[in-house]
């Protein structure tokens, strides 16, 4: 199943600011956007420093991101190979910082994180003394290299829970300190360096929950995309909707995909049903959205209005479960309105398939539209099962570029 998550990944050099608000240390570094900064930053340090590419993905020491620089050519070279360009193991993800960081001998190094496990509902903290490698590989050399210990979300670390650690407690408890008043969903550190003046944090992965954003007006941290670290204008946009606005959420989930089938979906389990099935119909989605909590028509409006401001789209499928509160007259009303705003443009199919308060009137007013303004509208009731009107919706959109490559071959627009 497609799994979209309300999540934001920081680069390095982000995680490191996350770590410095509950005291924890990390190695004197730069970042750098041109070569001309590295240049500048360069004289700021004494050789040998490390260099590392800044991206979202993980897999950078075995991808050739991280590198140690003995001489000024092995830098200059790293800088060359990377900036501005994709980097191969980050989906196409551009490289827009280098990060340097001053190298650090250490006596011992150490694996430690927290997260959340879902199934019990509970923060752990995982720590191993294999630092520097993939916590799934240590697991499997070892599994006694291991640690995973559970900590309350009321009171915190416990120190019974940490007597015979090879950490110290007042670390765990910065480390907990960072990740419970940042809203972290995962804030890592590999390696954790213990050196002769204590531990450093020579790396840092840090995810943040979107939700928790409302309570850090002091983020500062850049905007990212769901495939890469530079998010689309329509994601932009669409995050501003619910700016100021809490009647329901209309465009805080808004992801750009590859497709061509629009999608306005409601609720977050079904919008995930509504891309699987056309994904399991044979169509590729333009995007992935959600309109939930009984938005106004306004921002279902807006909503629309960047969701179909995609060039070449082939159809759009609007469909959700069948709702208990959202007034689907008022939603679709907004729906309605965006296609008015963009009539032009709006010469594919579109399918309907919602239920709920005020349907029928709904349905009335689509039908409506559909007669005067000539819009390919088709109208699916409670009936019938998600996975029909996708099904339904591909094949619609396959009849239409089928008739937009015949109008083509004989020169009709």
């Amino acid at each position: 199943m497609l799994k979209f998550s309300q999540e934001m990944k920081l680069y390095e050099f982000e995680g490191h600011k996350v770590l410095a608000s509950a005291g924890i240390e990390s190695p004197f570094f730069i970042v750098c956007e041109t070569l001309a900064q590295v240049r500048a930053a360069r004289a700021k340090f004494k050789l040998p420093l490390v260099a590392k590419v800044q991206v979202l993905s993980g897999g950078r020491g075995k991808a050739g991101g991280v590198k140690v620089c003995s001489r000024e050519t092995h830098l200059w070279q790293f800088a060359k190979d990377f900036l501005g360009k994709e980097f191969p193991a980050a989906r196409g993800e551009k490289v827009k910082y280098i990060l340097l960081a001053q190298k650090i001998d250490f006596e011992a190094q150490y694996y430690i994180a927290i997260t959340y496990d879902t199934a019990a509902r509970k923060p752990y903290l995982l720590f191993s003394d294999a630092g520097g490698v993939e916590i799934e590989e240590a697991a499997r050399q070892n599994p006694e290299s291991v640690v995973k210990i559970y900590i309350d979300p009321q009171n915190g670390p416990a120190k019974g829970d940490f007597r015979k650690f090879a950490v110290p407690f007042e670390f765990v408890q910065k480390l907990w300190e960072a990740f419970s008043k940042n809203d972290c969903r995962l804030l890592e550190i590999n390696p954790l360096a213990k050196t002769k003046n204590g531990f450093l944090a020579l790396d840092a992965k840090v995810i943040l929950d979107d939700n928790g954003f409302i309570r850090h007006e002091d983020f500062d941290f850049l905007p990212k995309g769901a495939i890469s670290a530079e998010p689309s204008q329509r994601e932009i946009m669409a995050k501003k909707i619910d700016e100021g606005d809490y009647r329901g959420s209309a465009g805080s989930a808004f992801i750009d995909l590859d497709g061509d089938i629009a999608i306005m979906a409601s609720g977050g389990g079904a919008s995930l049903l509504v891309m699987d099935a056309v994904l399991a119909a044979g169509g590729k989605s333009a995007n992935y959205t959600e309109y939930s909590g009984n938005p106004s028509r306004e921002k279902v409006e807006k909503l629309t209005r960047i969701a179909l401001s995609r060039e070449g789209l082939s159809g759009c499928l609007v469909a959700g479960a069948v709702a208990n509160f959202t007034d689907i007259f008022e939603t679709l009303g907004g729906f309605v309105d965006g296609l008015r705003s963009i009539r032009p443009k709006v010469k594919y199919p579109i399918v309907v398939r919602r239920g709920g308060p005020r349907q029928e009137e709904a349905y009335k007013m689509l039908k409506n539209a559909a007669r005067k303004e000539g819009f390919d509208i088709h109208l699916f009731g409670a009936e019938t099962p998600i996975s029909v009107a996708a099904r339904e919706m591909v094949e619609l959109s396959e009849k239409y570029k089928a008739g937009l490559k015949i109008d083509g071959k004989s020169g009709k627009r």
